[in-house]
């Protein structure tokens, strides 16, 4: 599935015969996902290929550096907003004194939090970042397997795996003294190290 996908699109990117490519596999990255290299025509190009139950989808490496940077992007965006509401808050309870404001922004700003979330589960795992799974506000969201993402918080934020039905698993809480979580293998619950 994976070679095929990857194959249909290098032979577009690559203006060259599908059935005339090399194909190799540069990088295992578990359960279908890899990192390949196309090569036919006298060029060659690499690609980072997933399959799920919706499909195959191969990206160049340069599309993968975009939507990396992206997400920074948004991150640092989602952090920028955290400091501006924080300050916001903090002025209007004080009268709006410069000094304290810029010092709230300090602070929401180092209470924000990004982790590396790899997922060891031999499936997608649903997540849901929010303090109450189903019932309270917050966002869906989830990870494929063998896959890593960053995610964001404020120190004390929770993120969730949450079932099916939207109902809490297992949690873990934001902290600076974390910098990378692990779903475990039986997709059940959070760790600090590989399971």
């Amino acid at each position: 599935m994976l070679d095929k996908s990857v194959r249909k699109r290098a032979a577009a990117d690559l203006s060259c015969g599908a059935d005339t490519l090399k194909i190799d596999r540069v990088e295992d990255r578990g359960f279908n996902e890899g990192l390949y290299r196309a090569q036919g025509c006298e060029r060659s190009q690499q690609y980072s290929s997933r399959c799920t139950l919706f499909g195959c989808r191969t990206h160049s490496l340069e599309e993968v550096a975009a939507h990396e940077a992206e997400e920074q992007a948004r991150a640092d965006a989602y952090r920028q907003q955290q400091a501006e509401r924080q300050a916001a808050g903090d002025a209007g309870n004080d009268g709006g004194s410069n000094g304290s404001s810029s010092s709230s922004s300090g602070d929401a700003a180092s209470r924000f939090v990004s982790t590396r979330l790899h997922n060891e589960c031999p499936r997608k795992v649903l997540l849901f970042h929010g303090s109450k799974p189903k019932y309270g506000s917050g966002r869906s969201d989830s990870i494929g397997s063998n896959t890593t993402m960053s995610v964001q918080g404020n120190e004390g934020d929770t993120l969730w795996i949450v079932d099916e039905k939207g109902e809490g698993v297992s949690n873990f809480t934001y902290s600076k003294s974390i910098s990378q979580v692990f779903i475990t293998k039986s997709c059940m619950g959070f760790s600090t190290s590989r399971s």
